[in-house]
């Protein structure tokens, strides 16, 4: 069911001239505001665009697994998103408020109107110094985020992503579920903030991240600075 949301949600983006539904058809009375409307037109194409691309940095596209719980995760944000947009019915404001949020969320900023702990870690970290590196930490449902860690060297590269959630310590725990039973069992990083960023650990020393996700001798162990610090 997850999946035919999503399907349906990526087609009818398609077929609209500015907006994530078709404005010749507008269904709703919100989905008619956003229509009529040029400010909100063109922020729905940009929330749009960043949920196409954090959907893509997360394989939530088509054939996407949902037993992946990140995956679930992402599209649940989403709908939860959709139903407290709509709630707005016509009212300018309250939807130029609701798309700015979202928007925010899409960007790897923190929600604007609803701060949490977690926020400290929310962001892009990256750089283009081999091996490129970019770990992305993002708002979910529960005061959770969804991290995504890349690291690539010529052919080699390293592709991580989990659940993180806040630990009495103040690091950040990000869980990988074995949820397709591949990867023999869960398996976890700790992130800490660093002066320029976030550093990344085994979560457990006797579980070799870098053995498990990374090809030809790359390490998942590499400085993460924020991506505005260094671009």
């Amino acid at each position: 069911m997850r999946l035919a949301v999503l399907l349906a949600f990526l087609f009818a983006a398609h077929a609209a001239a500015a907006a994530s539904f078709d404005c010749k058809k507008p269904g709703s009375p919100t989905e008619r505001a956003v229509c009529g409307d040029a400010r909100l037109s063109a922020l729905d194409d940009r929330a749009f665009a960043a949920y196409s691309a954090v959907a893509d940095t997360f394989g939530a596209g088509e054939g996407a697994d949902f037993q992946d719980p990140s995956v679930d995760l992402l599209l649940r944000g989403h709908q939860d998103w959709t139903t407290a947009r709509n709630r707005c019915g016509t009212d300018t404001n309250c939807l130029l408020s609701q798309y700015l949020r979202r928007i925010a969320v899409l960007t790897y900023h923190p929600d604007p109107q609803a701060a949490a702990p977690v926020d400290k870690f929310v962001g892009r970290y990256a750089i283009s110094v081999d091996p490129a590196r970019e770990l992305v930490v993002m708002r979910a449902p529960g005061d959770a985020v969804l991290v995504h860690i890349g690291v690539r060297s010529g052919d080699s590269r390293c592709e991580f992503s989990g659940i993180g959630r806040l630990q009495a310590g103040g690091k950040l725990r990000v869980v990988r579920t074995d949820y397709d039973k591949s990867m023999g069992g869960d398996h976890a990083v700790l992130l800490s903030q660093s002066r320029l960023g976030v550093a990344l650990s085994n979560a457990n020393p006797s579980d070799d991240i870098s053995a498990r996700f990374c090809t030809g001798g790359l390490s998942l162990d590499q400085p993460y600075p924020r991506a505005d610090l260094v671009q």
